[in-house]
């Protein structure tokens, strides 16, 4: 073998791994995909109707808007989906089939470098957790995801449920079976890939202890949240006036509950959704927004913004990485550009406060 010949095949090789390293062609632990992913937000690009034709509308403009949100400083997307991706006719309202639009979202938010989450509402199982048949629908439906991405990079997670609710709050026994045959299908199709399962009664940090988190846990990882509604003034669940030590402790305290599981486990944790007011109608008014914002709400902007700095803080130094609830609170989708009357709360949230 000349040198001539030996120095082609190593640049070849040298080619071949730096382009599978950029694909992100390399398995990625819990504990470095934990680092990774920091300030989020949850998006309705494949959830909602409006979501959903906003999404498509954008897109035939050639504009990528996982940049968009990639720019104003998010790391990571988690994308809601509600509809199933069995149904293989084209939708109404995009004229293209849910699974190739969640595709289209993927391969938008991979080219942007934001990390995207695929996230299930799973409706169906959790207002029928004992279904045997809306089980093995639900597992059917991680199996086609797998199977459509299990060539895509490993910065592609999936969260197999937002936030257990309904029914299956009373079934924690479904809860973990449901967990273990979609792990199990998307293990046989694609064994390395992060897989995040959250724990019962609306991802409550207090119940992970009740998580049976399917074994291998190599690639493994959990979602709890808290605040996903917003704070309450007179919830003392869930209460925020002036930021009380009160009130800081009832933050402080799920995030030590949180912790402390992770660190026994070994499992890292991901806060999948919170947001600093709980826009209700009913509540006191802050301020008529200019910009067409959301508005309403028990919480005015200084409450908000005190908020806001005291959970990003928190969640920061604690190490856990957070997406906040919703890009439509923030983000004018018809426009395709940010409220600037949320400028401030968003730069709040979005700071490196370590």
């Amino acid at each position: 073998m000349t040198k001539y010949t030996i120095f082609i095949r190593l640049a070849i090789a040298m080619a071949f791994f730096y382009s599978s390293a950029e694909a992100g062609a390399a398995p990625i632990t819990p504990a470095n995909y934990q680092s990774s992913l920091r300030v989020g937000i949850d998006v309705d690009w494949a959830k909602t109707p409006k979501g959903r034709a906003a999404a498509q509308r954008s897109r035939k403009a050639g504009i990528n808007v996982p940049k968009l949100f990639r720019a104003r400083g998010f790391d990571h997307v988690r994308i809601r989906i509600k509809e199933s991706v069995l149904d293989q006719r084209k939708s109404k309202i995009t004229g293209m089939r849910l699974i190739d639009e969640i595709k289209a979202l993927v391969d938008d938010s991979l080219k942007a470098g934001i990390t995207p989450i695929l996230a299930y509402r799973l409706d169906a199982y959790k207002n029928d957790p004992t279904s045997g048949a809306k089980l093995s629908d639900a597992v059917a439906w991680w199996r086609m995801v797998a199977q459509t991405f299990k060539d895509y990079p490993y910065t592609l997670a999936y969260d197999l449920v937002i936030e257990p609710a309904k029914k299956i709050k009373k079934h924690n026994d479904r809860l973990n079976l449901y967990y273990q045959k979609a792990t199990e299908a998307i293990r046989h199709i694609d064994p390395k890939r992060i897989v995040i399962v959250a724990a019962n009664k609306i991802s409550n940090p207090y119940e992970l202890n009740h998580l049976i988190v399917p074994k291998p846990t190599t690639y493994m990882m959990a979602e709890w949240h808290f605040y996903a509604a917003g704070p309450k003034r007179a919830n003392p669940k869930k209460q925020w006036t002036s930021g009380t030590a009160f009130e800081k402790k009832l933050i402080t305290d799920k995030i030590h509950a949180a912790k402390s599981w992770s660190t026994r486990t070994g499992i890292p944790t991901w806060v999948g959704a919170w947001m600093p007011n709980n826009y209700n109608k009913k509540g006191t008014r802050s301020r008529r927004t200019t910009d067409g914002a959301p508005d309403g709400g028990d919480h005015t902007e200084v409450e908000q913004l005190a908020f806001a700095a005291f959970m990003s803080r928190s969640l920061q130094q604690a190490g856990i990485p957070f997406a906040i609830n919703s890009d439509t609170k923030y983000f004018d989708r018809e426009h395709n550009i940010w409220y600037p009357s949320r400028k401030k709360l968003l730069d709040t949230i979005l700071k490196r406060y370590q």
